[in-house]
């Protein structure tokens, strides 16, 4: 369901829309799963300080609900709370590929002369008749991939994989891959291979701030034209949902280098302080 370009009868809460000025804060779902469990557990937590839809809340003529929805295998499910936190589970053998939210305080009964005293002036000296079912507050809308294993997330390994290219003489960046791939040349393939480099911890901020960090901004400089593939998806979910990407839209293309910055957990600043304790080890010597 998707509400964004609709337009109501009657004055609704949402983002991006002056009909009620309450604050208002995006309700995104958090999903999450372990390899063995058989569900997705998944939770909103809807966020506002309107007074009298919160009137409405206490008294049982209103109640929060997330609509999950996945057209791969048609299942379509509702949850509601009476709270502002929901917590529901997804059976995986239900869905396959997206999987979307909508987040809605709806009506649970038909209300009479309804008026909010936070709308806007245009509503001034008007009441509505809201029928039960009807849309009161949207909080956003989100969507998660069955496809992504969501417990290994915050690993490079999630998005991005080192491969070998035996036809060509430089490095390749495919971004039409299920992950972002690094394909070196065969000879240098074979030296990042070697145990003396790739199985060496300390030389994980040397590939992060170089190698994995060029790919990186190669592929969000590129995000738009490559959001249907596993990599994008795993992307995006963690800009969605990790409170240190909210206020960094990848639309604004001068975010990116921060982006990638954050995703890789502040490589250059790890490069920096490995360096340092290779000195700090050499002068000990």
């Amino acid at each position: 369901m998707n509400t964004n370009n609709i337009t109501f009868p009657h004055p609704i809460l949402r983002i991006g829309d002056d009909s009620i000025g309450s604050t208002i804060n995006p309700s995104l779902p958090v999903t999450t799963s372990s390899p063995d469990a058989d569900f997705y557990k998944t939770e909103v937590t809807f966020l506002h300080n309107n007074d009298d839809l919160l009137k409405l809340i206490n008294s049982g003529k209103a109640e929060y609900l997330c609509e999950a929805t996945c057209t791969n295998t048609v299942f379509r499910q509702v949850f509601t709370s009476k709270t502002e936190n929901i917590v529901f589970e997804i059976p995986k053998k239900k869905v396959k590929g997206r999987v979307e939210f909508t987040c809605l305080l709806v009506a649970t009964e038909d209300i009479e002369n309804y008026s909010n005293a936070n709308a806007h002036s245009d509503y001034s000296g008007y009441t509505f008749d809201i029928d039960k079912g009807d849309i009161l507050a949207h909080f956003g809308e989100s969507y998660f991939s069955a496809d992504i294993q969501y417990e290994k997330l915050k690993a490079v390994s999630s998005f991005m994989g080192i491969v070998e290219n035996e036809t060509e003489k430089y490095t390749i960046i495919d971004l039409k891959k299920s992950k972002i791939e690094i394909q070196l040349p065969t000879e240098s393939y074979n030296l990042y291979r070697s145990g003396s480099i790739s199985q060496e911890e300390k030389f994980a901020p040397i590939f992060h701030s170089s190698i994995v960090l060029n790919a990186l901004l190669i592929a969000l400089y590129n995000f738009e034209e490559h959001k249907d593939y596993l990599w994008a998806q795993v992307i995006d979910y963690r800009l969605q949902t990790e409170p240190q990407f909210k206020t960094l839209s990848i639309e604004d293309k001068e975010n990116i280098p921060e982006i990638a910055q954050r995703l890789l957990g502040n490589p250059f600043e790890r490069l920096l302080n490995g360096l340092n304790n290779v000195v700090e080890i050499q002068n000990e010597e």
